[in-house]
């Protein structure tokens, strides 16, 4: 859905099993990827990308998404995290991401949007429901609610897109001016 020829170096966020890293890094074989996550999301990580042979390509590194130093990249992707998380949240890792990324880097938001009235699709309003029995704070977000993050922090060219199913990607980039 995103041409990421320009891009070198992908930070995949709260990555899990790496598979986003490694449908990337397949796609795109100038493309090298980090995928950030706990310990034992990371060591289950590892096991997916070697069996795709692309240890090479794709690191791991152990943190608190929230806590540690963002590692060096040029294009972060978030796919299902900032449904975790209450807006303050969200607004924390759009403003870090905004900090990390060079100038020209694209932040991407993968998650299931509500309409921007937040009446539906019925699925994803059944999904944000649904959450409320394991998550704190978090709940679905509209296209709307994600486009204000990204320009609030600073973000410009945002886009949403529909992806597959009832998925849609955020995305936008930062200016050349901006100061990080």
């Amino acid at each position: 859905m995103i041409d990421l020829s320009a891009y070198d170096r992908m930070l995949d966020v709260g990555g899990g099993s790496g598979a986003h890293s490694l449908g990337a890094v397949t796609r795109w074989p100038h493309l090298r990827a980090v995928v950030l996550d706990l310990p034992p999301v990371c060591e289950v990580a590892r096991e997916f990308i070697a069996k795709e042979g692309l240890q090479d390509r794709i690191e791991t590194r152990s943190g608190d998404i929230f806590e540690d130093p963002f590692p060096e990249a040029d294009l972060h992707f978030y796919s299902n995290i900032y449904h975790d998380w209450s807006r303050e949240k969200g607004v924390v890792l759009t403003q870090k991401s905004f900090r990390s990324l060079p100038a020209g880097g694209r932040i991407v938001v993968h998650e299931m949007l509500l309409d921007d009235d937040k009446a539906g699709p019925l699925t994803t309003a059944g999904y944000s429901i649904g959450m409320l029995l394991w998550s704190a704070d978090g709940g679905q977000y509209s296209g709307q609610e994600l486009t204000e993050m990204l320009a609030e922090a600073g973000f410009r060219q945002i886009e949403t897109r529909s992806t597959f199913g009832y998925n849609s990607i955020v995305t936008g980039v930062k200016p050349a001016a901006a100061i990080g």
